[in-house]
Parts: C-alpha cells; sequence; structure tokens
C-alpha cells in the first residue's frame, strides 16, 4: 500500500503539471494571438516551439505512464469503489486528452513553417486552439481524478 500512495502522490504532482502548462497555452498564451495578432503570436510560437516540446512531450508521457501504472494497481488491488472509480476517471480523460493532443499537434507542426500569411494561420491556430482545448479539459479532469484517490486513499489510511 504504501507504493501506491507514493505512485498516486507523484502521479497527482505529474498530472497537476501537465495540467498547468496545458491549461497556461490554451487559456492564457493562446488567446493573446487575438490581442497582438496572429503573425506576432506566430513569431513567438515558432521561438517557443523546441524549448515547449522539451517540456509538455517528457511531462505528458511521463503522466500517461504513471496514470497507466495506478489503473493496474487498482485493477489488482482491493480499493475503495472511489478510489478505483478516480483512477479509471484519470484513465479515460488521458485517453481523451491525447486524442485530443493528437488532433492539436499537426497544427502546431505546421505553424513551424508556414509563411506569415494571416489568413492561413488564424485557421491552424483555430483549429490548433480547438483541440488543444479539448485536451487540457480532459488533462484537468485527469489530475482532479487523481486529486480525489489521492485524498480518499490518504484518508482510509
Amino acid at each position: 500500500m504504501a507504493r501506491f500512495i507514493i505512485l498516486l502522490a507523484v502521479a497527482t504532482v505529474i498530472r497537476g503539471l501537465g495540467a498547468g502548462l496545458i491549461y497556461d497555452v490554451a487559456w492564457i498564451s493562446l488567446p493573446l494571438r487575438k490581442q497582438i495578432g496572429v503573425v506576432p503570436y506566430a513569431q513567438y510560437a515558432r521561438a517557443n516551439f523546441d524549448r515547449g516540446f522539451k517540456t509538455y512531450g517528457p511531462v505528458s508521457i511521463i503522466g500517461l505512464l504513471l496514470t497507466i501504472a495506478a489503473t493496474v494497481f487498482v485493477f489488482i488491488g482491493d480499493f475503495q469503489p472511489v478510489i478505483f472509480w478516480s483512477v479509471m476517471t484519470a484513465m479515460l480523460a488521458t485517453i481523451l486528452a491525447f486524442i485530443g493532443t493528437f488532433r492539436a499537434l499537426p497544427a502546431v507542426m505546421r505553424i513551424r513553417k508556414l509563411s506569415d500569411d494571416e489568413a492561413v494561420l488564424t485557421k491552424t491556430f483555430n483549429h490548433f486552439a480547438f483541440w488543444h482545448s479539448f485536451s487540457t479539459l480532459w488533462q484537468l479532469i485527469s489530475f482532479l481524478a487523481f486529486v480525489v484517490a489521492l485524498t480518499c486513499f490518504a484518508l482510509q489510511v
């Protein structure tokens, strides 16, 4: 049981970090394109791509692996239904978040190579924003499900 609470705690921290990172892009950074203009925002996005990719990718993959590990744990262990279903919710939300990410990723990859044509950039950023927001919602749900699981497990110990 000690391993499980450590797993839950680390998964919650990593999923929280991932949710915070993706929230920042979706609801803080990305809307700025409407304020400063799509071409300057595209220049910022291009400059930020490598740094972002090196951060977002590992956090997402580690979060996924921890979520899978927690899911295996609740299937082979004997846990309260609220803990079981919270981890299952986190797993389902993670799958949905990755679907959104895989739909958003081609747009952000295209932005790196697109010219500064405002109409094309706007269409591409709008596509990215929709799927990135979809992914963000599910990342947040996954994090909150882990918070519930960790809290319930800690209270029962």
